[in-house]
């Protein structure tokens, strides 16, 4: 398995909003896509077994062709979900969801590879999980003041065609700033802290708290662009 550290990628806040398709030629070329009635639409480099937006956009602007398909259960325990904790290595907990996603999803083109993605984040070995509502959130953001954490985003890229499983993890570290009281309530008044693990999105207008200082800005989002070319690479590869 590639473990991803301290990336090459861009570590910055990009320049714009994550929307939009990068432009030039696609890089890959793996599989394809069938169309409503059998025929061949257009060549594919993977299904992304996902419903994250932010996902969806670093694909995008990265220029890897791709489309959507329904992710595998994420939690082996039905009782669990995305706004508890489980005991345990957090970076273990994001490898296996990202594993179930993939090898779980909903297959549209057997031919075409299926990436399954998790991201946690971990302060002090303890998971963050999404939260519930405001107070939680609230919560959270207090566990994180003045504290830096790490974040871990796992890839699982499965090929139906062979069996092969290839995975990479992609972690980063994020210091968390002591925000003055009006402005940390600015950011829970704008609820762009839904939806995302810790209670923040690294690329969130509303906050200017929180600053990367190890691995790559995308990781943090929830998909780091080089590990999947890597994966992608590795997999169009002799065996």
């Amino acid at each position: 398995m590639a473990r991803q550290g301290r990336a090459s990628a861009k570590s910055r806040r990009p320049d714009g909003p994550l929307t939009g398709p990068a432009g030039g030629a696609p890089p890959f070329a793996v599989g394809r896509s069938i169309g409503e009635h059998g025929g061949v639409t257009e060549a594919l480099d993977l299904y992304l077994a996902s419903t994250s937006p932010r996902r969806r956009e670093l694909l995008q602007r990265a220029g890897i062709r791709f489309a959507l398909c329904e992710p595998g259960p994420e939690y082996a325990d039905a009782g669990t979900d995305e706004h508890g904790t489980e005991p345990g290595d957090p970076a273990a907990h994001a490898q296996a969801r990202a594993r179930r996603k993939a090898l779980g999803a909903e297959l549209v083109d057997p031919r075409v590879p299926v990436l399954g993605v998790d991201t946690v984040v971990d302060l002090d070995g303890e998971e963050l999980g999404k939260p519930r509502d405001r107070d939680a959130a609230a919560a959270m953001l207090a566990r994180l003041v003045g504290r830096s954490h790490r974040v871990h985003t796992a890839h699982c890229l499965v090929d139906p065609v062979s069996g092969r499983i290839l995975e990479a993890l992609a972690s980063a570290c994020v210091v968390c700033g002591a925000p003055p009281a009006a402005e940390l309530e600015r950011y829970l008044a704008s609820e762009q802290w839904r939806g995302k693990a810790g209670s923040y999105g690294l690329q969130d207008s509303a906050q200017g708290f929180l600053r990367l200082t190890e691995g790559s800005f995308d990781t943090v989002v929830g998909l780091h662009v080089e590990a999947v070319a890597a994966l992608l690479a590795q997999l169009g590869a002799p065996s």
